[in-house]
């Protein structure tokens, strides 16, 4: 009777308890498929999202409550970005489903503003709801990315077409062979893992790049023909590091989708290919490309190959994989660390980027570091890239916001560039650093650094008090988003320099057609304030939206600082780096 009473009481409690979840597969909501979007219902979805596209307006898409819309991998709210620029997209696009995992994508190329975008995006659905949507934009910039003939593009057919049964594989396999794919352009030494067909060609941005086109000299098409060909002579040995999921396999077509990034670290700027020959890298410092790419594989083969990519910041991530982790915040600490501390801290980490003596630098417990708003290890990145940094910074620092801001020119691999570290103190040491880089090859404005801007202390009499230059500081932005007249507070002689370039005189700008582009300026920080030269320095985020019709969406992080004297702005300074269209900080 005591073993039958126990096992009753048993019973009564777990009935007094939450139930919990009916087993399943990890991560699904249920352990019976969705069939509410087959095959051929999710092919209408993702060729219905391009129609909205499209038309602007995304109404008519079944859209669930908690949607997830991303754009070059920036979380956007739907009707933003793309859809408020797009005005056509390909009659013709690739479309590939799988209805095993709800996943359906389409490539091939938008109208936007008047220009074309080649452009890929993978939808996913659940209970007959749209509840992701993951696109990648490419557009045409000064960036060596291909860029091809949109209205000449031809999908390959073989893209379309239904596999006869002996010649498909399971998705287990295929999904092997694609990521083999991955492994064999990641740290490319002429070492194959994926099998290729002989007739194996590439399609990238519309352009094909295992195959020479005419009056080419310097593609990699040019120095070796077809797939294998070109993994065998090691041509992508940049590729430190690919990050991928493979979220799709369509069985019957021999398709695999995957979306991924590719970290090229530079961390050299010339290799030897396996032939013997010397490459150079085509840029010198850390960059990422993101894409969404489909394999065609036929007979255990991978024979045909479509991908849209972009460049973005370096490591940057995949929302949908996961949350970035936010940037550790410290209060200031005069006390412990004053402005000659913050000063030699943050000549400490300029200094040690030389060469990547990182561990010279006195870091803090809980260290974040980020660059061009991502973030990313101490000892990657530009920590591997600088060769040399200016002898002479301009350092502000300001012990009542506990940071310090370093202004100056940096060389990668030789190859010049602006950047402003932001370093913020845990106690005595650094707590985090927010690196901003600017280089040339993102265009006007621009002007290539030989050093930092200098400023000498002011007498007493031409000092303008911290709260004074908040106040005017405040009146500025406001001033550039809405537009209007120029702040009474700008002085007549003063001159507008972004990226080191020259713009010209400052009140100019207010009221014109270049500053009405700008759709908002979020987030603005203060860093730091030098009362004795006169000196503010912001953090900012300004969102280009292009709904004037010109251009594309893009934001850019700013560090902008205000040189103020005899209670007027002098001078203005801005060190601006494009990032992908609503790009939060971290």
């Amino acid at each position: 009777m005591t073993k039958l009473k126990t096992a009753i009481s048993a019973i009564a409690l777990a009935a007094t308890l939450p139930v919990p979840a009916l087993a399943q597969a990890p991560g699904e909501a249920s352990a019976v498929p969705d069939t509410s979007c087959m095959y051929d219902c999710l092919i209408d979805m993702v060729e219905a999202h391009m129609d909205a596209l499209a038309a602007g307006d995304a109404s008519s898409l079944p859209l669930a409550a908690d949607v997830m819309f991303t754009e070059n991998n920036v979380p956007l709210e739907i009707g933003t970005g793309t859809w408020r620029t797009v005005q056509e997209a390909d009659e013709n696009g690739l479309v590939v489903a799988d209805e095993t995992t709800g996943h359906a994508a389409w490539f091939g190329s938008v109208r936007e503003n008047g220009e074309a975008a080649f452009y890929a995006v993978r939808v996913h659905v659940e209970a007959g709801l749209i509840d992701e949507i993951e696109s990648v934009v490419h557009r045409r910039t000064a960036l060596p990315a291909p860029y091809g003939d949109w209205e000449n593009m031809v999908h390959f057919p073989e893209f379309v077409e239904v596999l006869p049964e002996e010649e498909r594989r399971p998705r287990e396999r295929m999904l092997a062979i694609a990521d083999a794919y991955f492994d064999t352009v990641e740290l490319n030494d002429g070492q194959v893992f994926a099998p290729f067909s002989e007739d194996c060609s590439r399609l990238e941005n519309g352009i094909l790049t295992t195959a020479v086109r005419e009056g080419e000299q310097r593609s990699a098409a040019a120095i070796a023909s077809g797939c294998r060909a070109q993994f065998e002579l090691g041509l992508y040995r940049i590729n430190k590091r690919i990050r991928r999921q493979l979220p799709l396999v369509d069985e019957q077509r021999g398709v695999v989708v995957a979306s991924g990034f590719f970290d090229h670290a530079n961390e050299f700027d010339r290799y030897l290919l396996t032939n013997g020959a010397e490459m150079r890298t085509a840029l010198k410092w850390p960059n990422s490309i993101t894409l969404i790419e489909a394999f065609r594989i036929r007979d255990a083969e991978i024979q045909r190959i479509e991908a849209t990519f972009t460049y973005v910041p370096y490591f940057m991530h995949n929302p949908f994989w996961s949350d970035a982790a936010p940037m550790p915040r410290f209060a200031a600490d005069p006390e412990t660390c004053n402005t000659s501390c913050l000063i030699g801290l943050s000549n400490s980490v300029a200094l040690n980027l030389v060469d990547n003596q990182w561990q010279n630098v006195h870091w803090g417990e809980q260290v974040g570091y980020s660059e061009n708003s991502v973030g990313i290890r101490v000892g990657e990145s530009i920590w591997r890239t600088v060769t040399a940094i200016d002898t002479t910074p301009l350092v502000v620092a300001d012990a009542e916001t506990g940071k310090g801001v370093w202004i100056g020119r940096i060389e990668e691999h030789g190859q010049p560039a602006w950047a402003t570290l932001t370093v913020s103190a845990d106690g005595n040491a650094v707590g985090s650093v927010d690196a901003l880089i600017r280089r040339s090859e993102y265009g006007a404005p621009y002007a290539e650094p030989t050093s930092a801007p200098q400023f000498t202390t002011l007498p007493a009499e031409r000092r303008t008090s911290r709260a004074d230059m908040l106040a005017e500081g405040d009146a500025f932005f406001d001033a550039i988003l809405t537009n209007q007249d120029a702040p009474e507070v700008m002085g007549s002689q003063c001159h507008w320099f972004v990226n080191g370039q020259d713009m010209g005189d400052c009140k100019s700008p207010f009221g014109g057609p270049g500053l009405a582009t700008i759709g908002n300026i979020r987030d603005r920080q203060l860093l730091a304030v030098d009362e004795e030269r006169g000196l503010a320095v912001w953090r900012t985020f300004e969102d280009f939206p292009a709904t004037n019709g010109q251009g594309y969406p893009r934001t850019f992080q700013v560090t902008e600082m205000l040189h103020f004297d005899g209670g007027e702005i002098a001078r203005i300074d801005a060190f601006t780096s494009e990032l992908p269209y609503g790009m939060k900080p971290r």
